[in-house]
């Protein structure tokens, strides 16, 4: 049983490291392409748009069906985006470099937040608020936020006041940042799975090939097993949690997140597992049947079975890594501890054999015996 497990710790281990170099490419494309902020703007704008709807705004809603009005998505893009980029560019949600670098540009500006909770987007609109005409005690948000005239120029809606938008973003707030929680989720699964697509591809990661390799070679092992403790280093400095903690990625610089890719990169290629181009099996069957080599050459039904099998090991892996590094790392830690415990069984047998062995032996024997062991 230990080969067996042996075996699967390796590979638990090969997959994990291969789990976190996708893991930091996927973190240099969220940051790089801010998805956390695009999906932050979306949520905004859905806000907006909903508390208009809510109150039966004309240029939102048809008043005599009752339905969305024709066009209404589009036709008021301008000013409810013009909401979303003055709510994300004010000065309290950005630290003076940032200020100082983009101030004249809203949109850059918003695009560096990517997180806004109920109190600040409420204080926020209150100081962007202006009381009503004929009527100090009364606060309106500012037209442009809810008319789609050109320039915001439309005359005030009286149903927008600061009042009955912080009842609405009170309301409904929790249910957009749990909605927006999970369209972010499902965009980085996604492109977890594109990037491991990638990376199997990249590095010819075949499954069965590294799983074969580790089954026959206890040196490959072993060696897979020194570099334990630097793939756990590695899994925490990237964030990477066992699979039910909180889904967050880490705040890392691009810099740490070259460094930490390339480490493991490096623990993928001195492996000697078979992945990669190089040593590919797969690229000498070709050359074998292409006779660019001595060795006995396959068939052409023999190639397309080796190729198919090969397809199926990529396919394999694919799979395997679109899990994540969190499960990855959460059956690591289980295979560990099943180690642990096998191996803790196993010295409990042999000492009780031991005993078993030496009762049946002369007292002055036994004695000897018992002090060889100790």
């Amino acid at each position: 049983m230990i080969p067996l497990l042996e075996t699967a710790l390796a590979f638990a281990m090969i997959m994990l490291t291969a789990s976190l170099f996708v893991s930091a490419v996927v973190q240099v494309i969220v940051n790089v392409g801010r998805y956390r902020s695009c999906v932050l703007t979306h949520m905004l704008r859905s806000l907006m748009h909903g508390f208009r709807a809510f109150h039966k705004d004309p240029d939102v809603v048809d008043l005599a069906t009752g339905l969305p009005a024709r066009g209404a998505l589009a036709r008021n893009e301008a000013c409810e985006m013009r909401f979303v980029h003055e709510v994300l560019s004010d000065p309290v949600l950005h630290a003076r470099s940032a200020k100082l670098a983009y101030g004249s540009d809203p949109e850059r500006l918003a695009g560096l937040v990517e997180y806004i909770d109920v109190e600040d987007l409420i204080s926020i609109a209150t100081g962007a608020s202006a009381p009503a005409e004929g009527d100090g005690r009364e606060l309106l948000l500012p037209s442009r936020w809810v008319s789609c005239g050109q320039g915001g120029s439309s005359a005030p809606k009286r149903y927008a006041t600061l009042e009955q938008f912080s009842m609405y973003v009170r309301r409904w707030f929790p249910t957009l940042e749990g909605t927006a929680s999970q369209t972010f989720k499902l965009r980085v699964r996604r492109l977890t799975l594109l990037v491991s697509m990638m990376v199997v591809i990249l590095f010819n990661f075949d499954g069965f090939q590294v799983l074969a390799r580790l089954h026959q070679s206890g040196a490959a092992r072993a060696q897979v097993a020194a570099h334990a403790d630097a793939v756990t280093t590695t899994a925490a400095r990237l964030g990477e949690r066992p699979a039910g903690a909180p889904d967050e990625l880490p705040d890392a610089t691009l810099a740490e997140l070259g460094i930490e890719m390339q480490k493991t990169a490096t623990l993928l290629d001195e492996a000697n597992l078979g992945v990669g181009w190089q040593e590919s099996w797969i690229v000498q069957r070709f050359r074998a049947y292409r006779h660019d080599v001595l060795a006995p050459p396959p068939t052409s039904l023999e190639l397309l079975q080796d190729t198919l099998f090969w397809l199926a090991g990529l396919a394999f892996s694919c799979g395997l890594l679109s899990l994540g590094a969190p499960f990855w790392v959460t059956t690591f830690a289980r295979l560990i501890q099943m180690r642990n415990e096998v191996q803790h069984r196993k010295r409990q047998e042999s000492a009780s054999a031991v005993k078993v062995a030496t009762a049946a032996l002369p007292l002055h024997t036994r004695e000897r015996a018992v002090a060889k062991l100790s």
